[in-house]
């Protein structure tokens, strides 16, 4: 059996029925075995250059040729036949396709290049020619048997030389573009020290505006060209924003090499428009109030496109009728001058302002150097004077009477009002203290402003300066049912202000306060056993306190900061009522109470009736409801009668507490 190609085999068979081989008749076919080999076709392959030096390195530019050599096995080139290639394709690809026919002198050629510039290492090519055989015998009816599919193949080893690419050469002109405008952005790249000719992808990048396309590869020269624009898309919607008045920077970036960059000035179309922002927080507060001591209001400018105007200059002005050092600052602590800020990439400034020492509001006017008529004002800043005043708290209790006595788990409302000594709003977040001397008090403190999100910092109720809490009835409960919540906040004492700069001066007159307590037994004394504010103070004998419940012997005599106090009672009412009254023959006088002598829960309803014969209320069966209201003290009505007067004759007042309890009592009519 011979190993040679399907179309020799077709060619010998036909030479052999030709001559007629063996003595036959013409025409008659021929068979027997064909010509015997001793191997297989040879392929021998190695890469040559540009140039056709021999080479093993695929070469960073241009290309490398890899030429494949076919001969049969008696060393004879074999002409016209298909030799194909394969490579790893992440490291080098075929230009003009992966396959070549065999020459006269059996070599086919293969062109190579690199898949990119920056790959690296080494790999190996496979050259593979495939070819038939079989006997060569031909049928009387002309047809041949089947032939075997044989492949025969060689590989060629190769290195990837080192590439050293480098970007150049970075035009974005020299000149400032005009805003909105477009102009030609080129770089150069350069391989091993020249022009690369091989086709390199470059990455174009603006911190502003459009380049097109985003990437480009080089031409012949090695040279990449964009197009830049100063206009940014705004997202997906149709308007555009511009790059007016920045400095751009334009970057060109390619795998394994440094990017380069430069700055392109954009001109600024005229500013149009400065306008105000934000002034945050909207209320700060006297130095030593708690409070935040300090604002930021901040402006933007405009062209009149609506793009913000980098680099521009802003004076800014403090306007309030504040004179002397009492009076705000603004940029540094005590600074009354304007000061001249310039915008940012988002055309705004922000300013500090700082408060003075009398509370008072103030704007700040902003104004563009290079044309004073694009100016503004902020909207007013509050500055308020802070610390909560003696003069300037309540407290309140939304039903003086609860039917707690007797009961557990009855509650009512109660709010402390504070403000300073101007009466001015305290700072958000200052906290109010809650002690009693009966029940509980749920929560014990509670803060003004409402409540804080733990995120933004911003409070539910901004500016209300004053908070609220619940007293539950529960044990103990002092006899009388009069139960004494005191409330204090950290503030300071009440001072005469002789020269009107609102703050304390020596020679000033004020309210020292002391230590305060809860003055249970209400006589206005401190007593053993009540509560005091666990506080610093002087305990000097005779070193009294002149009331507002402050503990002798705390009193400092310096002014200076104090716990602001008030007290208040909640009376923990009985459910049973205690009716007492003076009937005549036209009025009944009752007085109603709780067991204790004190007021029926807030809301208890009394109401007076008669036995419907002959006497009557006014002329009706039963008077008109009447609720107790707010009071610490018995309820005391009249009911006008009229018929009455005869044996038998009786009126009843009957009282009914909020939950539920009646009481009745009856009065014989003289």
């Amino acid at each position: 059996m011979k190993f040679i190609k399907y179309l020799a085999v077709f060619w010998l068979t036909l030479t052999l029925a030709a001559c007629g081989g063996g003595g036959g008749n013409p025409g008659t076919p021929v068979t027997g075995p064909a010509p015997t080999a001793s191997s297989d076709p040879t392929l021998r392959g190695g890469l040559v250059d540009s140039s056709g030096v021999g080479t093993t390195s695929i070469s960073s530019s241009g290309y490398t040729v890899l030429n494949v050599t076919l001969k049969d096995p008696g060393g004879l080139a074999i002409p016209n036949q298909l030799i194909e290639v394969s490579a790893d394709d992440t490291k080098v690809v075929f230009p003009e396709g992966n396959a070549g026919l065999t020459n006269s002198s059996g070599i086919a050629s293969v062109k190579i290049t690199r898949a990119s510039l920056t790959a690296t290492g080494a790999g190996s090519l496979t050259a593979t020619y495939s070819y038939k055989v079989g006997s060569i015998t031909t049928y009387p009816d002309g047809s041949q048997p089947p032939t075997e599919d044989k492949v025969v193949s060689t590989y060629i080893g190769y290195e990837l030389s080192a590439a050293n690419i480098a970007l150049t050469n970075l035009d974005v002109g020299a000149s400032t573009l005009a805003a909105y405008g477009t102009r030609q952005v080129s770089v150069q790249a350069n391989l091993n020290g020249a022009a690369s000719a091989t086709p390199v992808q470059v990455n174009f990048s603006a911190t502003c505006g459009q380049i097109s396309p985003a990437t480009a590869s080089t031409n012949s020269n090695g040279v990449a060209v964009v197009s830049y624009t100063a206009r940014d898309v705004a997202g997906a919607a149709s308007s555009t924003l511009g790059c007016s008045g920045k400095t751009v920077e334009i970057s060109a970036s390619t795998l394994g090499a440094a990017v380069v960059s430069k700055t392109l000035s954009i001109s600024a179309e005229p500013a149009t428009n400065l306008s105000f922002v934000t002034v945050t927080p909207s209320t700060i507060f006297l130095a030593n109030s708690g409070g935040v001591t300090q604002a930021v209001a901040e402006f933007k400018l405009v062209n009149a496109r609506g793009e913000a105007l980098l680099g521009q200059d802003v004076v800014l002005t403090l306007k309030t009728q504040v004179a002397g050092t009492a009076k705000a600052s603004i940029g540094t602590v005590g600074n009354t001058d304007p000061v001249t800020l310039t915008t940012d990439a988002n055309g705004k400034v922000s300013v500090p302002v700082f408060s003075g020492t009398v509370p008072t509001s103030v704007v700040v006017n902003a104004a563009l150097v290079s044309n004073p008529l694009v100016q503004t004002d902020s909207a007013i800043l509050t500055i308020a004077s802070g610390r909560a005043a003696q003069a300037r708290v309540s407290l309140s209790i939304k039903e003086m009477a609860i039917e707690g006595f007797n009961v557990d788990g009855v509650s009512t409302d109660v709010t402390m009002s504070v403000a300073d000594r101007q009466g001015n709003p305290v700072p958000d977040g200052t906290a109010v203290n809650f002690v009693t001397e009966g029940g509980v008090m749920i929560p014990p403190v509670c803060y003004t402003g409402g409540i804080q999100d733990p995120v933004t910092g911003e409070f539910s109720a901004p500016g209300n300066s004053q908070c609220s809490v619940t007293i539950r009835s529960q044990a103990p409960r002092p006899a009388d049912g009069r139960v004494s919540i005191l409330a204090y906040v950290a503030g300071e004492e009440d001072f005469v202000d002789n020269n009107f700069n609102n703050i304390y001066d020596s020679g000033d007159s004020f309210t020292d306060l002391g230590n305060a307590y809860r003055d249970d037994n209400e006589n206005l004394t401190f007593d053993t056993g009540e509560f005091s504010v666990p506080r610093t103070g002087s305990l000097s004998t005779g070193n009294g306190c002149p009331g507002l419940l402050g503990r002798p012997g705390t009193c400092d005599g310096v002014w200076g900061a104090a716990d602001v106090r008030k007290q208040a009672i909640v009376v923990f009412a009985s459910s049973e009522a205690n009716i007492v009254g003076t009937p005549t023959s036209t009025n009944l006088t009752v007085t109603v109470s709780d067991q204790n002598g004190t007021s029926m829960p807030t809301g208890s309803i009394v109401v007076a009736k008669t036995d419907g014969v002959g006497c009557g209320i006014l002329g009706k069966v039963s008077s008109v409801p009447i609720t107790v209201q707010n009071s610490l003290v018995p309820l005391t009505v009249s009911f006008s009668l009229s018929d009455c007067g005869g044996a038998n004759e009786v009126v009843s007042v009957e009282v009914t507490t909020p939950l539920g309890t009646l009481t009745t009592r009856s009065f014989s009519i003289p």
